[in-house]
């Protein structure tokens, strides 16, 4: 485990540990020792108390003889004539006999005494062998009590061991988001390269082109010369012609008007994507809910019909299902891993969904059918979105630049190189010619898309934006950021209108995107908590809070009538809300 300087210091509280643990077992051990020392002490203490037994009743039996011996010479004593003595009496065998008696009676006398003198010894030891006892009972009680003080120490030494392993851990993780965040650079650098050569490459052919243009433009400046003599000879013959006929045209009293036709080109038609908007209400509950099936939600997108809803999560496949009804019509596939989010064009005619596969791939919703892969990103392409006419998609990767691709030839035709990491983007006009993208740095950044010059640039928030969301009707963004707060920016200056703000209000921090209603009174946004928060924009006050969802919610989008609301909790769930 111990690989970096982390893992070396908790190498050093193991090491601490098993040495604490040692000296508890060294203790442990002399305990068992001083334990094993009382064992036989009491043991020998038992076989003193047995021997002491054995000794009294040994002493008890000799007592007892020697009183019998006494009592046989007072008998025998009073037997003789006169209570003589045997001694007198009883000849040389009763001299013998008594002499046996005397001889005995003193052996059981000095045995007694023997006897006596070692139940003193043992009653000595016995009483040294408690003492000892009481100490060793005491030194155990001593020990238990140190034990106990030295496994609370080792059981704190764990607590500390189990911290400073979760710091590694978390130094761990960090590690790894910067080596992650290291391989992103090496794959920027690596795509900086690549641009590198291609820009080389392209200035070649430009400086070829330029020249093949040059040429032409000499040749077609010589011929437009060559036709403006020409012109200015008819002119020249026009006009003597002229004074020739004058005096007579005069003299007749006439007078030639010439007038110019005029040519009429017709009214431009209306933008493909534009919609008869009413007035936006506030959703107030769920009226139906679409089970998407996927694991995680991720983006959601809405037909300008009104008909059609288009869902993109953690799945390879994006589900189109029935806006009104919640029945699935499409489960497109093609995408090798996760779709990051999804787009309608404004006829309803094609899907566009950006993939972790580096590619976007674009569905005809006719057929249902992939018609075209728009691949040249070297990282996860975060955002996919039609302009207005669908001739355009712009798309954001990982590896921090926006590609701009022609859809029907499914070409990239512009690459803008945005320097900061950034979760979205979208147009400030029908057609994309300029672009608002939300950065990591707090920053939210306009683009020019015909040069690839960055326009403007300002941070609005605290902390990264998450999302974008560019006016339809004009020229104001709303920023969703992870410090918890909504603000409608000035899309040319930059300048903050207005803060939305609520109390508990948290976005996610992968998928948080924040929506206008289509009058744009409305402002709304999902909570990490699952709580919708819907805002007036131009007060600011929060006008509604729903808590409807059991997850955080990642998309939330009003219907282009402004009537129904669309949101989408990355637990599978999209409830329909009115």
């Amino acid at each position: 485990m111990a690989q970096t300087k982390p893992g070396s210091h908790a190498a050093g509280w193991e090491a601490r540990i098993f040495a604490q643990m040692e000296q508890r077992d060294m203790r442990v051990s002399t305990v068992a020792k001083v334990i094993e020392s009382y064992n036989r002490l009491a043991g020998k203490v038992g076989e003193f108390a047995n021997h002491s037994r054995a000794s009294e009743a040994r002493t008890r039996e000799i007592q007892g003889e020697h009183d019998r011996l006494l009592d046989y010479d007072r008998v025998a004593g009073a037997s003789l004539p006169g209570g003589g003595s045997p001694h007198i009496y009883g000849g040389a065998g009763a001299v013998r006999g008594n002499a046996i008696a005397q001889q005995r009676i003193s052996e059981l006398e000095k045995e007694t005494e023997s006897l006596k003198e070692e139940r003193t010894l043992l009653y000595r030891t016995q009483a040294t062998n408690a003492q000892r006892l009481l100490e060793l009972s005491d030194r155990m009680r001593e020990t238990d009590e140190r034990l106990r003080q030295q496994d609370l120490e080792i059981a704190d030494s764990h607590d500390a061991l189990r911290r400073s392993n979760a710091k590694i851990d978390d130094m761990q993780a960090a590690a790894k988001e910067k080596d992650g965040t290291i391989e992103i650079l090496q794959d920027e650098l690596s795509a900086l390269q690549l641009e590198i050569v291609q820009i080389e490459e392209r200035c070649t052919r430009l400086q070829s082109e330029n020249d093949d243009l040059v040429k032409r433009w000499l040749k077609k400046m010589n011929d437009e010369a060559e036709k403006v003599n020409e012109v200015t000879r008819e002119l020249e013959l026009i006009k003597r012609k002229s004074a020739a006929l004058s005096p007579r045209l005069e003299g007749r009293g006439g007078s030639i008007d010439l007038a110019l036709d005029e040519r009429f080109f017709g009214e431009l038609p209306a933008s493909a994507g534009a919609v008869i908007r009413g007035v936006s209400a506030v959703p107030r509950a769920a009226v139906g809910k679409i089970d998407a099936r996927m694991e995680e939600l991720h983006s959601i997108a809405l037909s300008r019909n009104g008909e059609l809803l288009a869902v993109g999560g953690q799945s390879n496949t994006v589900k189109v299902f029935d806006a009104q009804t919640g029945d699935s019509i499409y489960s497109l596939a093609g995408c090798l891993k996760g779709v990051n989010h999804v787009d309608i064009s404004a006829d309803g005619k094609l899907l566009v969904a950006a993939s972790s596969d580096h590619t976007a791939r674009i569905w005809r919703l006719d057929t249902g059918r992939a018609w075209k892969t728009l691949s040249g990103h070297i990282g996860s392409v975060m955002t996919a979105k039609f302009n207005g006419s669908g001739s355009r998609v712009f798309t954001y990767s990982q590896d921090r630049t926006v590609k701009v691709w022609d859809v029907q030839r499914g070409l990239c035709v512009r690459t803008l190189f945005t320097v900061s990491s950034c979760h979205d983007l979208d147009l400030l006009d029908a057609e994309g010619a300029r672009i608002v993208t939300a950065h990591m740095d707090n920053s939210v950044r306009v683009w020019d898309t015909a040069s690839g010059k960055r326009v403007a640039e300002a941070a609005v928030h605290r902390e990264q934006v998450m999302s974008v969301w560019a006016s339809r009707i004009g020229s104001r963004v709303l920023t969703n950021s992870y410090d918890g707060s909504l603000k409608v920016v000035d899309a040319r200056t930059l300048d903050v209108l207005a803060v939305l703000s609520a109390p508990g209000y948290r976005p996610s921090r992968n998928w948080a995107r924040a929506s206008l209603s289509p009058d744009e009174r409305y402002a709304m946004a999902g909570s990490i908590d699952g709580k919708l928060y819907v805002w007036d924009v131009a007060s600011g006050d929060l006008v509604r809070t729903l808590d409807i969802h059991k997850s955080s919610i990642c998309d939330a989008l009003w219907s282009s009538s402004g009537t129904r609301v669309y949101s989408a909790e990355k637990n599978r769930y999209i409830l329909i809300l009115q």
